[in-house]
């Protein structure tokens, strides 16, 4: 199977000659064009042959001219929808392109972005977020100018033939979780934004990341997506074995992304293991819980990277 074939198999939970396998990590791409964004992540993907070009997004979702963060409630109210010819977007549209042209039509590609409120927080810092949670009135407004962006965009990606949309969300994340929400807050001013941008993202596969811990993931059962990623190896989430029993969505993860950077070979051949003993390698795709620090030693890469090589080899012969 190539690439692009392993990819689709295995969200549709069919046959494949071996789960697709996928790394990601960040670049420092914010002031870089599209286009060196591109080849950054292209000699990533062919040093490692990951089967998945999952691009990751460093350009954030644009403040008002002098605006530094979310001081008040009216700080909420200068933030409206974006176009798609402002850079955040159209260097990322152009990463996504560059990488397409590079690597051709077999490696499907992968872009990733988050729920409205990572989106505003992400620039505007987190800290803003008790200022959302403490006037949600003020905020609804903010949440539809950013629903509306990430619906446009999720459109462009549509249109320049990308596969895929790992989709972050942090509204899985309880109150026991810095930066969670309680049940009531979920509700208002997670979840209708969440199902809006889903539902509109037709033509991609919807690869929902359930982001954070302590996670509540029945929050997001009926969300639209084909597959589901958290950080399985987290004590505070639900385990793999558990959400086997419990979806019948393609899995993605396996490798601890919390550890892996201080583990040993046979450890992370452990883990990679024990996730295909679970799944029986159906209906899965080996992957981290979340991005991959840059600190990770090359033999963490290549550990894992030998995993889909073997098997590669062993097909080939």
């Amino acid at each position: 199977m190539n690439k692009r074939e392993r990819f689709y198999a295995a969200v549709a939970g069919a046959p494949v000659d071996r789960p697709p396998l996928s790394v990601w990590m960040h670049f420092v791409t914010p002031y870089a064009t599209g286009q060196q964004g591109a080849d950054r992540h292209c000699e990533f993907f062919r040093q490692y042959d990951w089967d998945l070009a999952k691009a990751v997004s460093d350009y954030r979702h644009p403040l008002p001219d002098g605006m530094e963060t979310i001081a008040t409630p009216a700080d909420m109210a200068r933030i409206t929808v974006q176009s798609m010819d402002h850079p955040t977007y159209a260097n990322q549209i152009a990463l996504l392109n560059g990488i397409r042209a590079e690597l051709g039509e077999d490696w499907p590609v992968i872009d990733t972005t988050f729920d409205p409120i990572q989106q505003v927080l992400r620039h505007a810092g987190f800290s803003a977020l008790r200022v959302i949670l403490d006037n949600p009135r003020e905020a609804r407004p903010m949440l539809e100018a950013a629903t509306e962006t990430v619906i446009r965009y999720m459109r462009e990606l549509a249109a320049n033939g990308v596969d895929g949309v790992f989709y972050s969300t942090r509204g899985a994340a309880t109150e026991a979780c810095v930066q969670g929400y309680s049940q009531d807050a979920y509700e208002d001013l997670v979840r209708p934004y969440d199902l809006a941008i889903l539902e509109e993202t037709t033509g991609l596969v919807r690869m929902l990341h359930a982001c954070k811990s302590h996670l509540d993931l029945d929050r997001v059962a009926d969300y639209p997506h084909e597959v589901l990623s958290w950080a399985a190896h987290d004590p505070t989430c639900p385990t793999i074995a558990e959400m086997r029993e419990r979806t019948g969505k393609c899995i993605m993860g396996g490798i601890d992304q919390a550890k892996v950077v201080e583990q040993s070979r046979p450890e992370i051949r452990r883990d990679i293991g024990e996730a295909l003993a679970i799944t029986g390698g159906r209906n899965f795709i080996l992957a981290p819980g979340c991005t991959f620090g840059s600190n990770a030693p090359a033999h963490v890469f290549d550990t894992i990277a030998e995993y889909g090589r073997d098997r590669d080899a062993a097909v080939a012969a």
